[in-house]
């Protein structure tokens, strides 16, 4: 039997999230159903902003990086064979500012930087930017700086329009394939990992809708392999149910041209 691509969910959020309202959603149960699902490895990543860089919006102050570090405290011995990888979803604001300093990713297993929490409106993006093809250019300019900075072990949920996904079809065909490969050749150079989620596919859940379909991402995900990328699997699951989730992108990994060579060495169960 071929070795499933799908083994691991690095994007994994825990209560420590303020947008995690599952109580059940702890490492001891998020641990225990991972393995009855068979994934090998979880990665918790929740949100974090380190105290030690000024302008944190008042909901992500509370959500520093010792308010983190009670993941650890958290771990139950007993892991039920699961690889476990403590990291953060931090979060890129443009300008060349990040919410994690250099001294607090190395102090963990990896650093997850999004460019795509376009519903932060005078937060993450200007206020009063809606139009597709400019959301879609920030996306691109936030996408190039924050592979300079030297921070993210990946890039999460890439492109994917937070907060606009009824219109993802169309703030996606705003970029152009030669400006996507511009953007994934970088990071293919640089070694960060492009995550692959169950966000980027309505067929993983109810199935595609108007203005969301599988197709959008595909695309997307097709020309990051051509360019060379490696990538990393995500549920970005904020309720205990959802662990498992992340074995629906098996097929599209594969009709992306995604093989086991591609994945991410960090998160590689070879």
């Amino acid at each position: 039997m071929a070795q499933r691509l799908v083994d691991h969910d690095i994007h994994v959020h825990t209560v420590l999230s303020a947008c995690c309202a599952d109580p059940e959603s702890v490492p001891e149960k998020i641990l225990a159903r991972a393995a009855e699902t068979g994934l090998k490895t979880i990665g918790f990543s929740d949100h974090m902003w380190d105290s030690a860089v000024p302008g944190a919006s008042e909901w992500y102050r509370p959500q520093d990086f010792a308010h983190l570090c009670e993941i650890r405290r958290q771990l139950p011995k007993e892991t039920h064979g699961v690889r476990v990888l403590v990291g953060c979803e931090s979060e890129y604001v443009g300008g060349g500012r990040a919410g994690i300093t250099p001294e607090v990713g190395r102090q963990l297993d990896f650093v997850l930087l999004p460019i795509s929490h376009v519903h932060m409106k005078g937060f993450v993006i200007p206020e009063g930017m809606h139009r597709s093809e400019d959301l879609a250019a920030v996306m691109v300019q936030r996408f190039k700086e924050v592979l300079e900075l030297g921070l993210a072990t990946g890039i999460a949920h890439p492109f994917l329009p937070v907060g606009h996904c009824d219109r993802a079809d169309e703030i996606i065909s705003c970029i152009s394939d030669t400006a996507f490969m511009d953007c994934f050749g970088r990071a293919a150079e640089l070694g960060v990992s492009i995550e692959v989620t169950c966000g980027f596919f309505p067929g993983c859940g109810e199935g595609e809708k108007p203005g969301h379909h599988d197709q959008t991402f595909l695309r997307m995900l097709t020309l990051a392999r051509q360019a060379g990328c490696v990538f990393h699997f995500a549920s970005d699951a904020h309720s205990l149910d959802r662990i498992g989730d992340v074995f629906c992108l098996e097929p599209y990994a594969q009709q992306a041209g995604i093989t086991r060579q591609d994945i991410c060495p960090l998160v590689r169960n070879d």
